[in-house]
């Protein structure tokens, strides 16, 4: 029996971070769940679980933690990272996987496919992505099928040149002492303001990366993560509740 749409409930697609969904992806769709949200996780690493593990990732990005978004897509610069940290064939495959262009743009439309599906069911949709997730939240802000509004937390910005013309409600959360992606908050910014995007952006103090992920207990801060999270349910809301 095909479950009918109940476009009186929001859907939140919720998208994983690059370790994949796990205990933390569990508790975010209950907690939305409890707010009375409905929600869906896609699976972004269709086709390469076998390779894709929360182990295999976590060995691979220790061993490039040092190098920029940009340098991770040299292939020169990985493999010498990889070779001075000793890490093994199967950290290079895997990060061989992750930052190709068409792996990512994999991702991009694995996450469209679900905004689409879940438009046709609840009618009113939001995003709601972490880190690697996060980025592809915000990036489907740009695109001409868009939910409704988009959050995330540790992400990646989108260029300049794709906020152009965005209307969506955006919200995005940082941490201070993000090596990644706390200095690209400002260009972010700034683009925004130029491009008059409807943008809200919070920046937690004395906060690391994965500050929201009570799984990572060495960065976990759960003072910041209840203040982000009140933001998150009152833009949420906002925005999709009428």
């Amino acid at each position: 029996m095909t479950a009918q749409p109940n476009h009186e409930v929001p859907l939140v697609v919720v998208l994983h971070e690059v370790w994949g969904p796990d205990s933390h992806t569990d508790k975010v769709c209950k907690r939305l769940g409890k707010l009375g949200f409905a929600t869906s996780v896609p699976n972004l690493y269709r086709g390469n679980e076998r390779l894709l593990t929360a182990q295999n990732i976590s060995d691979a990005m220790n061993a490039v933690w040092d190098l920029s978004l940009e340098e991770r897509k040299d292939k020169k610069k990985v493999a010498e990272e990889l070779a001075r940290k000793r890490a093994g064939d199967v950290a290079s495959e895997v990060l061989s996987v992750l930052y190709d262009q068409e792996f990512r743009d994999g991702l991009m439309e694995t996450t469209m496919e679900a905004v689409r599906e879940g438009r046709t069911k609840h009618g009113t949709i939001a995003t709601l992505g972490f880190s690697l997730g996060g980025g592809l939240s915000l990036a489907a802000a740009t695109k001409r099928d868009h939910p409704n509004s988009v959050v995330a937390y540790c992400a990646e910005p989108p260029k300049e040149t794709d906020l152009r013309g965005v209307s969506v409600p955006m919200l995005a959360i940082y941490a201070e002492h993000d090596e990644l992606m706390a200095p690209k908050v400002p260009g972010f910014l700034g683009a925004a303001l130029r491009n008059r995007n409807d943008l809200t952006i919070k920046t937690f103090p004395n906060t690391r990366h994965d500050f929201f992920n009570e799984v990572k207990e060495d960065r976990y801060d759960r003072a910041a993560a209840e203040e982000a999270w009140e933001i998150t349910t009152a833009f949420l809301t906002r925005t999709l509740k009428r």
